[in-house]
């Protein structure tokens, strides 16, 4: 009888390490193939102009942003942490270890490279806003160049805080 139900324990582990891998992979991979890349109401898609929306901002704009990648990166540690439970529920089905080690590391192979693109379309967007900036630092004024400037540095700060908040999940996924 334990045989009986073994079998499809073991079955819907499997198929529940492979749905979680997917369920963490999916959405990382849409949206970096999205060819509009937009994040906290920003659209860096070319038809956009991504300095005007930048030049928009206010300071409580400025700390809303901080707040949304700080949530970001919170429902990332939620990630990992999930990651951990699912490991150890797979633990006592036969192969049920081996199945979610190879589906994490698929799934992380694809986070990885997909964040990567998403990242360099959005270190490039930020580049060229900030030349655009410097080429219109009289006709925006002092006050605007310097909050703008500000804008575009927070985002870099915090998107450097996602990547290493991203590493943290791939690096766990492996694991």
């Amino acid at each position: 009888m334990s045989t009986t139900i073994a079998k499809p324990m073991r079955g819907l582990a499997i198929a529940g390490a492979a749905i979680f891998a997917v369920a963490i992979a999916a959405p990382t991979t849409a949206a970096a193939y999205d060819a509009n890349v937009s994040f906290d109401g920003f659209s860096l898609n070319e038809d956009e102009d991504l300095l005007e929306q930048l030049i928009a901002l206010d300071a409580d704009d400025i700390e809303e942003l901080r707040e949304e990648m700080a949530e970001a990166r919170a429902e990332i540690r939620d990630a990992i942490a999930e990651i951990e439970e699912a490991r150890q529920e797979v633990q006592s089905a036969p192969g049920g270890a081996a199945i979610m080690k190879v589906a994490l590391t698929t799934a992380s192979a694809v986070v990885k490279t997909t964040t990567s693109r998403a990242f360099k379309k959005v270190k490039r967007a930020l580049a060229r806003a900030e030349d655009e900036l410097a080429d219109m630092r009289e006709s925006v004024g002092e006050a605007e160049f310097a909050e703008t400037t500000l804008a575009i540095d927070v985002i870099r700060e915090e998107l450097a805080a996602i990547q290493a908040s991203l590493t943290e999940l791939t690096d766990a996924m492996k694991a």
